[in-house]
């Protein structure tokens, strides 16, 4: 077979956005696909009706849009470079309407300012959301010189920011100083936006009822420190009103469902298990949340993948009954809650599920099974099982190496660690065969035994691949996934084990040239191992955190999460912070070390890299620090195809090195 190559990933095509038509019987979502020369993800339009989807038209660079009827899809779309830079210089937004029958493409209206399509109302008005400065609603307020003043006086002040309140930036997102998330209803008839709520409001989740009277949602007026509990409001459409329906912060409320009348939290109190704890089913009546069913277990898909790009919806009520996605183990579940308060599975995906909305008598998904890519599967309620609708990435892998995972588990004092592990081509035990443990972030995501492009690219390469689910991990409840306080400890000791019973398994694996690499929490463990061990031979430490200290003050979340997660703060707790710290140990650090970070990763900060790196430099260590520009904490999975090329080709020269 041919060998998988490096950039092999610039011919996936990567699903999402999955929408369904208001009479359900149709279905539409986006492909998108890496260009490495313009250096972007172009996208084109999917349509399933009878099966097999089919090919509508390229959007480019966009992906947002919406079904407005049966026959028709409002796009988020600029047709030449000239309107989108015209577009961008006036502060709109422009959106087409597509007939799919008809094959016909007309302007349908232009906003004046950018929004996200959130959802459709009836056939002539859309929900929209937007971030906003209170002072930007004047550019739908305002005239027209109006208008163009604010713009002028907005481009003098982007050299700099006020910042009163935190986060004042946000992963992906940049500064998102004074700015609330606001909802708005825009009426294609009239052309006009209403806003939805007051201008010092931000939203959270939100869903309308079965009637789309009426918008529930949740939200805060605005604060000097986000707090991650609100309460629950109703706005009323034709009344134009709001009422408060549940009027205590006690509550992180993941997401609201409406099942008939009957209005349902999927919430957590964190007090047992803090911001990481699983969500529970709540009914929300008379002012008070009375638990429906204990769940205990995640809410979507945590099963992490180098390859997927694109978000979906991914639930839906049907019969009474709201049916969601779960992460159990290694893999999605569909499962179902109903108003007596029963659960149900309906089925055991081995593998995962992106996307997943009901279509006609059955349900159509976005999902990752095998060694496949992603592709269109429908499930049957009835008979609870799946079948394949697409084949867009059916080629794409042919005639190429494609290692099967094999499954490694087993059982320590009171838990059982299960990993996996790739082999090359014809793996012998009598050769001798470098290998890469690679350490997954969150700390509550998975792997699972889908594809991954770096690990099969790294097997074709000559490498056994090793990665595991250690304490810490999702898919096995709130006690396994709860390491607050105890980073570096019991995680360490599982990843350890498990990397000790692949090498007693493998006898071709060449103990003199193990290798270590991980991303976020990955990245922390990364750094932490080689303060703790000299057994790597060489470690690749991605998006990483070294300093607790420090993350608490830079990090988009750190201000909570640094002290959710260890335990203490920064000033009052000093010790344990920094005891937690992989930099309280690098001049311990004996092994070569690789730093890949990007500058605008506001989730683990540069500077997390920095340091760590500059005191190894000062010591003589052979380190090097790769420093991406633009890119953010997302860049091994959502970067540019040029910077997710060479991240890779980073690593793999780094360990080529030593091997």
């Amino acid at each position: 077979m041919k060998k998988l190559t490096l950039d092999h990933f610039l011919n996936y095509r990567f699903l999402g956005n999955l929408q369904i038509s208001p009479d359900e019987g149709k279905y539409a979502f986006v492909s998108a696909q890496a260009h490495y020369y313009d250096n972007a993800y172009h996208n084109t339009l999917y349509l399933g009706e009878n099966g097999r989807p089919r090919k509508l038209r390229k959007i480019k660079k966009n992906n947002k849009f919406l079904f407005l009827d049966n026959k028709r899809l409002i796009i988020n779309l600029q047709k030449s470079k000239k309107e989108e830079n015209a577009l961008k210089e006036s502060f709109n937004q422009s959106h087409y309407l597509y007939d799919f029958e008809d094959k016909t493409l007309e302007k349908a209206f232009t906003l004046p300012f950018p929004a996200e399509l959130e959802a459709r109302v009836n056939d002539h008005v859309l929900l929209l959301s937007a971030s906003m400065k209170e002072e930007d609603h004047i550019l739908y307020e305002g005239t027209k010189e109006q208008r163009e003043t604010y713009l002028k006086e907005k481009k003098r002040g982007q050299a700099f920011e006020d910042i009163d309140e935190i986060p004042y930036y946000f992963n992906g997102r940049d500064f998102v100083t004074d700015q609330n998330k606001q909802l708005f209803l825009y009426d294609l008839d009239t052309d006009t936006v209403k806003p939805v709520v007051t201008k010092d409001f931000s939203v959270g989740t939100h869903v309308f009822s079965d009637d789309k009277k009426t918008l529930y949602y949740t939200g805060r007026k605005k604060e000097k420190v986000m707090r991650l509990t609100s309460r629950i409001y109703a706005y009323h459409v034709e009344e134009d009103t709001h009422t408060t329906v549940y009027d205590k912060t006690d509550y992180n409320i993941a997401k609201l469902i409406c099942i008939g009348d009957a209005l349902i939290a999927a919430a957590k109190d964190m007090r047992a298990y803090g911001i990481n704890q699983n969500p529970d089913f709540f009914r929300v009546e008379d002012g008070t949340l009375d638990l429906l069913a204990k769940h205990g277990e995640t809410i979507g898909n945590t099963v992490g993948s180098d390859c997927r790009l694109l978000g979906s919806n991914a639930s839906f009520v049907k019969d009474d009954r709201f049916y969601f996605i779960t992460t159990i183990d290694d893999h999605s579940e569909i499962r179902s809650v109903g108003l007596d308060g029963s659960m149900h599975t309906h089925l055991k995906m081995e593998g995962a599920i992106d996307g997943f909305q009901k279509w006609r008598n059955e349900a159509v998904m976005i999902g990752m099974k095998n060694q496949d890519l992603q592709e269109i599967h429908a499930f049957d309620f009835n008979k609870e099982t799946t079948r394949q609708l697409s084949n867009l990435n059916k080629t794409v892998l042919k005639d190429r190496y494609v290692a099967t995972p094999q499954t490694v588990v087993f059982a320590k004092e009171n838990h059982e660690v299960k990993g996996f592990v790739l082999l090359p081509e014809d793996y012998s035990p009598d050769k001798q065969y470098p290998a890469i443990l690679n350490i997954h972030g969150g700390p509550k995501t998975v792997y699972g035994s889908i594809y991954y492009h770096e690990m099969q690219y790294w097997a074709n390469e000559g490498y056994v691949v090793l990665f595991a689910n250690p304490r810490g991990s999702d898919g096995k409840g709130d006690d396994f996934a709860d390491i607050r306080g105890k980073y570096g400890t019991i995680d360490y000791e599982d990843l350890m084990d498990f990397t000790d019973r692949v090498l007693d398994t493998y006898a071709g694996i060449d103990r003199e040239r193990l290798f270590v690499t991980g991303g976020s929490y990955g990245g922390f463990m990364t750094n932490w191992m080689v303060t703790q061990t000299d057994r790597f031979k060489a470690a690749a430490t991605q998006r990483s955190i070294s300093n607790w200290l420090s993350f608490y003050g830079t990090s988009d979340i750190g201000y909570y999460f640094a002290t959710d997660q260890t335990g203490g703060h920064p000033i009052m707790n000093r010790d344990k912070l920094y005891d937690q710290s992989p930099i309280k140990y690098v001049m311990d650090v004996k092994t070569p070390l690789l730093f890949i970070h990007a500058d605008k990763d506001h989730r683990c900060p540069i500077e997390q890299a920095q340091q760590f790196y500059a005191i190894l430099k000062t010591n003589g260590l052979d380190t090097k620090l790769i420093w991406f520009k633009g890119e953010n904490h997302e860049l091994s999975r959502g970067g540019k195809p040029q910077a997710r090329v060479k991240r890779l080709r980073e690593i793999t020269d780094w360990f080529k090195r030593y091997s």
